[in-house]
């Protein structure tokens, strides 16, 4: 049977993490990569490529890529041509000669195996700029600094909001002051760290 786009894209993920770090990834860093609660809903796109011969489970469940005698679809770069700058200010003359092509995958994904999808929802944090239904692009692996924006696991639940620090401890700040700070009853943990928005007007 072929693989429908989405286990493609699992699979290819799986294929270039193990590349990257010489383990496989787990049900809860599939998870977190493509922007799911549920591990089941992981686990049954790990089942369908285990039954079709395209992964395989050690006694212990760790998965490993079986490479299959078909090539697989060469990939290229979606380009545009990088024409600019443009005033937001004042008028300022045409510049009808691009300076360049630019590969959108390049330029906002530093690390594709660490990097990920995830589509906002609700208004916390409009006061940088990301709204309700935006793509946002997130990298696992980057060490958080204060005031950087992350997806953020505060006691179980997900959150994308700034990560602030006062007093030696670490919180959650919505960019709208219409939400609370949020401070971790038990645990924070991070689980990525924004690199850039997506959003189609």
């Amino acid at each position: 049977m072929p693989l429908t786009p989405h286990q493609r894209t699992v699979l290819s993920f799986i294929r270039e993490f193990q590349s990257k770090h010489g383990y496989s990834p787990s049900l809860a860093d599939l998870a977190i990569a493509f922007g799911v609660r549920s591990k089941n809903a992981v686990a049954k796109v790990i089942n369908v490529l285990t039954r079709e011969g395209h992964l395989e489970k050690d006694p212990k469940g760790r998965i490993k890529i079986l490479e299959r005698s078909e090539p697989e679809p060469s990939y290229i770069p979606f380009t545009l041509p990088l024409f600019g700058p443009i005033a937001a200010g004042f008028a300022a003359p045409v510049e009808e000669q691009a300076e360049e092509t630019v590969s959108l995958d390049n330029y906002l994904v530093r690390d594709k195996a660490a990097t990920f999808l995830l589509r906002v929802k609700g208004d916390s944090m409009i006061n940088a700029g990301i709204f309700e239904g935006d793509l946002v692009i997130v990298e696992r692996g980057k060490e958080p600094k204060p005031h950087d924006i992350v997806v953020g696991i505060l006691d179980g639940e997900y959150t994308l909001k700034r990560l602030m620090k006062k007093d030696g401890q670490y919180f959650l700040k919505a960019e709208n002051d219409a939400y609370p700070e949020l401070h971790a009853r038990n645990e924070l943990e991070i689980a990525g760290v924004l690199r850039g928005v997506i959003r189609k007007i």
